[in-house]
């Protein structure tokens, strides 16, 4: 990748995101945090590998139980890791998009059109979605690296398949989302079968030869999702994550996509359907196998969000990267058109192109600064209480001993349980029977039995036995 381009994302997303470092911990990032400490380190590492294990996202783990471990609950640790890992997966998104669009210039206007996109300040500005950038990671890596391995027209070896595959589990040990790889990969294979030829046992022939790792991959998620999503502590037994397999919530969800991606609500079902057609009809027509493969991608990277509730905004990422990619790809060439122009004869193409896809990321930033702004002041007030929750145990001179049953009575999270991680969290200790008084409602005699009792009368946290 030029050295340029790399630079040139570095730098737009330390203008547009630095002020992230001044965000505290998200809300849901002691549950997070606590998912991963409690069964330790080891059994995370685990789950990576076996991922029917119980433990949710373990990718996730390989994140936060190394900042805890150094840097315990300050957030500037987190928040700087995370924007480190997003540049690396710009700059993977970048590879992936050179190829993907056959041009380096339009990769680049894309991953930066992607960063500045409103919906995913949350990347930047919300810790919680670490497992949306791990997801993406990782996905853009398998693909680009499975790509990379047929550049030849060879097969992908045994080591190469493994490879590949580990790539793959880690983008599904991130998040779930990522089980929509097989189908592009399908779609690759498909397209590149066709190469030529329109013989249907030649494609089929050409197909087959190349589908062992696809073949794996499909099996790997056939089993993930078998034991992640349906299984006895799956995530389908969430409400939030339950999905309903019909037409309203399939159109209903990818009407909420294509406006939060395009920054309308003018989107309904039939303008959905008339975009995909139009794509589909613009590569078919001009035998744009480029096109055709991104089509693939931002019909098929939703199919695992299509039939749950709505979720956080970090879920588009890497459907809103497929977007991006073909809207540079028409900006692109708009702007090579407009480069042959005599008001642009006096410079060369290329700077002319690069000039006019400059002009068109400002006009774009210009149009998008009021919501990115407003989207990112909502996360400064995010945590603002675990925070002020956590500066108490800090100032609160006690250490429980080993085995000590604690209670807390009125915290600050009734309708939560971020007392209780916080307690554990900041003690660090596995042998603390914690319990607090809003969920598990004690009874006077099992109160009498505690070691130590902590309530919060006007907000501070007080011992009063």
């Amino acid at each position: 990748m030029d050295i340029a381009a790399a630079a040139s994302i570095a730098l737009f997303l330390l203008c547009t995101s630095w002020r992230a470092v001044y965000v505290h911990l998200a809300s849901d990032e002691m549950m997070n945090i606590y998912w991963y400490w409690e069964p330790g380190a080891w059994k995370v590492l685990c789950a990576n590998v076996l991922f029917w294990r119980r433990i949710i996202r373990p990718m996730g783990g390989l994140y936060y139980l190394p900042l805890f471990h150094w840097f315990g609950f300050n957030p500037w640790p987190y928040t700087v890791a995370r924007l480190i890992l997003l540049l690396f997966v710009s700059l993977l998104l970048t590879r992936l998009g050179t190829r993907l669009t056959g041009s380096l210039a339009a990769a680049t206007l894309g991953v930066a059109v992607t960063l500045y996109h409103p919906e995913l300040v949350s990347l930047t500005h919300g810790g919680s979605y670490i497992y949306d950038i791990l997801c993406a990671g990782f996905y853009f890596a398998a693909f680009l690296y499975y790509l990379r391995c047929r550049d030849s027209g060879a097969r992908l070896s045994v080591t190469q398949s493994c490879a590949f595959l580990a790539l793959y589990m880690g983008a599904l040990n991130a998040k779930e989302m990522a089980v929509s790889l097989p189908v592009l990969l399908c779609a690759y294979e498909l397209l590149e079968a066709t190469r030529g030829t329109r013989t249907v046992a030649v494609i089929r022939k050409r197909f087959l030869a190349n589908a062992p790792p696809v073949g794996a991959a499909v099996v790997i998620t056939a089993l993930f999702i078998r034991f992640k999503t349906y299984g006895p502590e799956g995530l389908a037994q969430i409400v939030s994550y339950h999905p309903v397999f019909t037409w309203a919530r399939f159109t209903h969800s990818n009407q909420g996509f294509l406006n939060a991606i395009f920054c309308t609500t003018l989107f309904r079902t039939w303008w959905v359907l008339a975009l995909w057609a139009l794509l589909l009809y613009a590569g078919i027509r001009k035998r744009n196998r480029r096109l055709l493969l991104l089509w693939v991608w931002v019909v098929a990277s939703p199919l695992p969000l299509n039939f749950i509730p709505p979720h956080g905004p970090g879920c588009i990422y890497i459907l809103l990267a497929g977007w991006s990619m073909i809207a540079a790809m028409g900006v692109e060439a708009l702007a090579r058109r407009a480069a042959r122009e005599p008001l642009f004869g006096w410079m060369p193409e290329g700077a002319a192109v690069v000039a006019l896809l400059t002009a068109a990321l400002w006009y774009y930033t210009s149009v998008t600064a009021f919501r990115h702004e407003k989207m990112a002041r909502d996360y400064f007030g995010d945590g603002a209480k675990t925070w002020n929750v956590i500066q108490q145990f800090h100032d609160l001179p006690i250490h429980p001993p080993h085995g000590s049953r604690i209670v807390f009575l009125n915290d600050p999270f009734p309708e939560g349980w971020d007392t209780l991680f916080i307690a554990k969290l900041w003690w660090k200790d596995r042998s603390l029977q914690v319990f607090l008084q809003n969920q598990q409602h004690l009874s006077a005699t099992a109160l009498a039995g505690m070691d130590y009792i902590f309530d919060f009368p006007q907000g501070r946290l007080t011992r009063v036995h």
